[in-house]
């Protein structure tokens, strides 16, 4: 498994083991569709030949194109010279001093600042990449404007090991040979037709967590009506014949996705428990999360739990 150099909400990582146990066999599959591709780690690790990457956030589409093509010395070079050049930490990170307001000012800060200002003026992909390494989080986040606005994190860049990231990325893409989309899942959704042989995964944005997508609702962000949406879609893959497999959460924070579980069970398809496992929302931990893989076929590791939907009404 290779970890992908772009850090984003609800990246699927730490859950790769668990989720490839449950998709269909290499033979099973002509065709894979990521749908909601984000870092593009699924994508990277699946055994599949025919893959489409698809993901809508141009900032994460154009970085994942950069680092796909692009020479990785080229990247890590850049990276290095701005490190070089606004003097950003690499070694142990502290607090520097304090400011007449008796805040803290750390390591770093006042210099991330700057070279984020830069790149909002040139919009270097090369420059994103630095500041990501630095952020809070190492996450990805923009203003209407498309302005990366994400805080200073108090983190650093790993020469060794994020270097190796992005060249083992770099490799692995070639290798596999992913095709890159940047349109809305719903149309392409909507283009797929009979083909038993296609598999789709989803890892939509989850409607009652903070992620890129969904973080100010006033810009469009995901809701449930766009949960439904997507139900209706996957409903008609199912009666088509083509297999799918959805995460997403039943429960965040003691909010619970009742609308999610009831759709699963009442459609007869399979919910898989992820039990112990932290769904990382903006570093907080796992928030009692109950993070799940719903299926539309029997997978062949057969470890997997169907939660009874239970009417309160009776």
């Amino acid at each position: 498994m290779i970890k992908s150099p772009i850090f984003y909400m609800g990246n699927k990582f730490d859950l790769l083991d668990n989720l490839l146990a449950y998709f269909p066999k290499k033979e099973q599959v002509d065709l894979f569709i990521d749908l909601f591709g984000g870092s593009g780690v699924v994508s990277l690790n699946v055994p599949y030949d025919n893959i489409i990457y698809n993901e809508l956030n141009e900032n994460v589409y154009n970085l994942y194109q950069k680092l796909a093509n692009v020479e990785p010395d080229i990247i890590i070079n850049h990276i290095r010279k701005n490190i070089k050049q606004f003097n950003l930490p690499t070694t142990e990170i502290v607090e520097l001093s304090k400011s007449n307001a008796n805040v803290s000012i750390r390591k770093g800060e006042k210099e991330y600042y700057e070279m984020r200002t830069k790149y909002n003026e040139t919009r270097d992909y090369k420059d994103l990449l630095t500041l990501m390494y630095y952020s809070f989080g190492n996450q990805l986040r923009f203003n209407k404007k498309g302005e990366f606005n994400m805080p200073y994190g108090n983190r650093k860049w790993l020469d060794e090991l994020h270097s190796n990231e992005i060249i083992s990325f770099y490799y692995r893409s070639k290798v596999k040979k992913i095709k890159a989309l940047n349109l809305n899942a719903f149309d392409v959704l909507s283009k797929i037709k009979e083909n038993k042989n296609q598999f789709i995964y989803l890892d939509p944005p989850y409607s009652n967590t903070l992620a890129i997508y969904n973080e100010q609702r006033a810009n469009g962000g995901w809701t449930i009506d766009d949960d439904n949406k997507l139900f209706e879609e996957l409903n008609r893959l199912n009666d088509l014949g083509i297999k799918w497999a959805m995460s997403n959460v039943l429960e965040n924070k003691g909010v619970k996705n009742t609308h999610i579980e009831k759709w699963a069970v009442d459609n007869n398809y399979k919910i898989i428990d992820f039990h112990n496992k932290e769904y990382a929302a903006l570093g907080k931990g796992s928030a009692n999360t109950r993070e799940v893989l719903i299926v539309n076929y029997q997978p062949s590791f057969e470890q997997y739990n169907i939660f009874d939907f239970i009417d309160e009404s009776k």
